[in-house]
């Protein structure tokens, strides 16, 4: 069986929302970029990922930026996209001629978004202004001031333009753009700590992460749970509402407001309660700086999940789990892990893992990391020494996401 697959990088809003994805096509792990033309690539992403598969698998409601080359865009295939859900991105190579403006005038017309990629700063592509929605600025490429002068030269005609910094690295970066008008940003800045501020767990979190390990220990203490869930309002309240929802997908018959916390937690059972505890415990608007850092916690621990039991580490797969849960939690909750650890009692494998990135299951989060950050030599590397083949891994990374876009947040 053939596998392609697209990696997804989140663009975010000022306040580190994710609004939309970037999509981009990959027919492996072992270059940056597939050997293949940019032609090929957009056709195979367009077919793989809008006509056999349901957009919103892979970017929910969020728009996808698509690449699309000069030529795709001259024979009119980018009309073929829903036009509310797809950003169109026109190449950094692209010849800036009479016959992509022409095409150019009417996407534009027709009510579809265009972004300008890697934009040169070239004047050749003046014209084209009044029909571009969005100019992305390799901040790589060219430098603040670069980017400053043409702005400020140009600010009568790019009034109605949205300016996106892309391969923002630190939250300086993105602080400093952010004062310079930018609306969007594209980087693995998010996933960096900007400062590490000591705190203490608050009770509510203390017991949401006592609920979290009882639940994913291999026999759950369901008193020991029913206790941790009545002296926290805000868990007893979120199990009760899950619950109701969980009884109303599968038509159960059940009065919750007359079961006990107990009777609910044996209801709902281990696999729906991880299910349960890891949406209530991390995904507090008021903790979480991006809903983005939230989901990728959740798409690492089950990749490492799954891959564990790839291996028949079934004892293990749990504390897989709890690897890539907890591999953000320093960013996440503003402490450092080492001083989060002293404060919840984490097994000997998970501590190793994450602050000393050694043992067993290490391999296992540092492949998910490479991955979801694109760096496809070094994650081809990590697929040898682990012995596994791509197809596998490809496969594996697409059933967690999917079984994460499944919550709730």
């Amino acid at each position: 069986m053939m596998y392609s697959f697209v990696a997804r990088q989140p663009i975010f809003d000022r306040n580190l929302n994710t609004v939309a994805y970037e999509l981009l096509f990959r027919n492996g792990l072992n270059n940056t970029f597939p050997s293949v033309s940019d032609e090929y690539a957009t056709t195979q992403m367009i077919s793989d990922q809008f006509l056999c598969t349901p957009h919103s698998r892979l970017v929910g409601n969020y728009s996808s930026f698509i690449n699309f080359p000069y030529q795709m865009i001259i024979q009119g295939l980018a009309d073929a996209l829903p036009r509310e859900e797809v950003v169109i991105e026109i190449l950094e190579n692209a010849e800036p001629d009479d016959h992509l403006l022409k095409a150019i005038k009417r996407l534009h017309h027709n009510g579809f978004r265009i972004a300008l990629d890697d934009f040169s700063l070239s004047a050749e592509w003046d014209r084209f202004i009044p029909y571009i929605t969005l100019i992305k600025f390799d901040i790589r490429m060219n430098t603040f001031s670069e980017i400053d002068n043409y702005i400020k030269s140009h600010k009568q005609k790019l009034q109605h333009v949205t300016f996106l910094a892309e391969k923002i690295e630190t939250y300086v970066e993105f602080e400093k753009y952010k004062r310079q008008g930018f609306g969007l940003f594209q980087g693995y800045f998010y996933s960096k700590p900007e400062l590490i501020k000591n705190r203490r767990l608050s009770p509510n979190e203390i017991s949401a992460f006592q609920l979290m390990l009882e639940v994913n220990s291999d026999k759950p203490d369901f008193n020991k749970i029913e206790m941790i869930i009545k002296r926290d309002l805000s868990l007893s309240y979120k199990i009760m509402r899950y619950a109701k929802n969980a009884l109303y997908k599968t038509g159960g018959s059940h009065n919750v407001n007359r079961l006990s916390f107990k009777a609910i937690a044996m209801y709902l059972g281990k696999n729906e309660l991880r299910r349960f505890v890891s949406v209530a415990c991390l995904a507090d608007k008021d903790n979480i700086k991006t809903p983005e850092l939230y989901h990728t916690s959740l798409v690492r621990g089950r990749f490492c999940e799954l891959i564990a039991e790839h291996f028949k580490l079934y004892d293990l797969s749990q504390d897989a789990f709890l690897c890539g849960l907890f591999s953000l939690l320093d960013i996440i909750l503003d402490i450092p892990l080492d001083e989060l650890f002293k404060q919840v009692t984490i097994s000997d494998i998970v501590t190793d893992t994450l602050l000393r990135h050694e043992g067993m299951l290490y391999p296992l989060l540092n492949l998910a990391q490479l991955y979801e950050q694109q760096r496809w030599e070094e994650a081809n590397t990590a697929i040898a020494q682990l012995n596994i083949s791509e197809k596998m891994v490809i496969k594996t990374m697409s059933d967690a996401i999917k079984w994460t876009d499944e919550f709730q947040l």
